[in-house]
């Protein structure tokens, strides 16, 4: 498996993903290397080479055995949004087979030569390309703005919704509903993910799992297990078994 991490996303190639039903704050994009992909979408199933989920919406993917391509992508970042463009009202949409052959050639012919930052970022552009994506801001509201990158820049375990206001100077409930009303994902939720993505990069650096979990914030390690079964498909020890791992603190 190869896991690449930078500020806005997850990708993911693997072919261990097995995921119960489940919601997230990610734009999730699921492209499949051979054949369809079984999943289920809101208690309804079906099949196809590739898939755009907007999140919040409830899914389930069953993916062990097959090789796949999971990109999880930060819900309130420029390139969510221009997901969502193509997504519209209807939570999800299917990707063109015709483009999910050419994204998947492309990754396997490209893959093996990520080796750094530079290489990688070159690799994610001319990915990005290929999905024909219409990027635009995700919101303009300067206190969001300001939160998200509050939250990249943390260094300590505590992430509440108290803290964040404090720092904004406004009450918990109100930063809330600005968050809510403006990525239409709840903070408490885009909190978790947060703590997620700061665990994995932990693990992958070489900090023990239980380590990990505690310094991103989760109240104990098995709390940090389910959360990774249910948002990535995956524990936390199937992730670091026999993986590839890069983060990609620079790519914007």
């Amino acid at each position: 498996m190869n896991l690449y991490g930078a500020e806005h996303h997850l990708l993911v190639l693997s072919d261990t993903i097995d995921a119960d039903d489940h919601t997230h704050a990610f734009v999730q994009i699921t492209l499949a290397f051979e054949g369809e992909l079984d999943i289920e979408l809101e208690g309804r199933s079906m099949r196809c080479s590739g898939i755009a989920i907007d999140s919040n919406i409830r899914h389930r993917l069953d993916g062990t055995g097959k090789p796949l391509m999971l990109l999880l992508i930060d819900g309130t970042s420029d390139i969510a949004a221009g997901f969502r463009q193509r997504i519209g009202d209807s939570g999800y949409c299917q990707l063109p087979p015709d483009q999910v052959k050419t994204i998947t050639g492309f990754v396997q012919a490209h893959y093996a030569s990520i080796k750094d930052s530079s290489s990688y970022r070159s690799f994610f552009m001319q990915l990005m390309e290929l999905f024909r994506l219409e990027v635009q801001a995700a919101f303009e509201d300067s206190r969001i703005r300001d939160l998200i990158q509050l939250m990249k820049d943390c260094r300590d375990s505590e992430h509440s919704v108290g803290m964040y206001a404090n720092q904004l100077g406004l009450s918990g409930s109100r930063l809330a509903h600005l968050f809510k009303q403006h990525t239409g994902t709840s903070l408490s939720g885009y909190i978790v993910l947060h703590k997620l993505q700061k665990a994995v990069y932990l693990i992958f650096n070489g900090t023990p799992i239980t380590d990990a979990a505690m310094a991103a914030g989760f109240d104990s390690p098995s709390h940090f297990a389910a959360t990774s079964k249910r948002m990535l498909g995956m524990a936390a020890r199937e992730i670091r078994k026999d993986s590839v791992f890069l983060k990609v603190s620079c790519l914007h």
